[in-house]
């Protein structure tokens, strides 16, 4: 290459960045503009608009129900229902009863996975047995259950709560002894069984830490209750149906 076409490139790359930073210079704002607008009695230019942020979606103010994993919640339990009992009598008959059943129970709940949620609870179980003539003896026990829910969202407040549940219980009852004199004492006979569970529930999220649910439940019950005066255990059963109330109060 020649010198004079050196002289040319070189003369051509020159003009090339002139115009550049020309078209750069004049894309900026002149700082002043406003000065020289306000001497000629103008109004200035205004400023370039500022980019807003973008907006962000306003979160729901009604409660929903939590379905996350890993959220607390604690409260309380309660059933009652008028159910058949059927109980062995140390006269070798079986006995039937319908009574008042009833259980309170204190209840821990932890959601373990999306929507499955463990509960535990622990409280009195209470009902009626029928003895040898024809009294009626009051059995309470204390009761520890675990339960599993299914929560299926109806709503962003509604859920429907199907579950398991089966525990082991522990117990007395009181039953008059008649003496070989004639008399009669109270005598306590321990009781052991275990209560099983089968619910149909829909909870409803009041607050953000409050739910209240309720709907039926199918109960059952098999025990064993020892006479150590007679050296004998008697049986006793159950299956009815039941209304459930609950109460939570959940850890955000």
């Amino acid at each position: 290459m020649t010198k004079r076409m050196k002289r040319l490139t070189a003369s051509a790359l020159a003009c090339a960045a002139c115009a550049a930073v020309s078209l750069t210079a004049a894309a900026q704002p002149d700082p002043f503009a406003d000065y020289e607008a306000m001497k000629r009695g103008q109004t200035p230019p205004p400023p370039p608009a500022a980019s807003l942020p973008a907006a962000q979606p306003i979160p729901s103010p009604e409660p929903e129900i939590p379905t996350a994993p890993w959220k607390w919640s604690f409260g309380g339990r309660s059933a009652f229902s008028y159910t058949g009992i059927s109980n062995d009598t140390l006269l070798a008959q079986e006995q039937s009863n319908t009574t008042l059943f009833f259980r309170l129970t204190p209840t821990v709940g932890l959601t373990v996975y999306e929507r499955v949620l463990v509960s535990a609870s622990f409280g009195l179980l209470g009902n009626n047995l029928t003895r040898e003539d024809g009294s009626n003896a009051t059995s309470v026990a204390a009761l520890l259950e675990f339960t599993g829910h299914y929560i299926l969202p109806v709503t962003r407040r509604l859920a429907f709560l199907p579950g398991l549940g089966i525990g082991p219980y522990f117990g007395s009852n009181d039953r008059k002894l008649r003496l070989p004199d004639g008399r009669k004492v109270d005598e306590a006979s321990s009781t052991v069984g275990v209560a099983m569970s089968m619910y149909g529930m829909f909870g409803y999220q009041v607050s953000p830490n409050l739910s209240v649910r309720t709907g039926i439940a199918l109960y059952s019950l098999f025990q064993t209750e020892r006479v150590e005066s007679a050296s004998k255990s008697l049986g006793a059963s159950a299956v009815h149906v039941g209304l459930p109330i609950e109460l939570h109060f959940h850890v955000l």
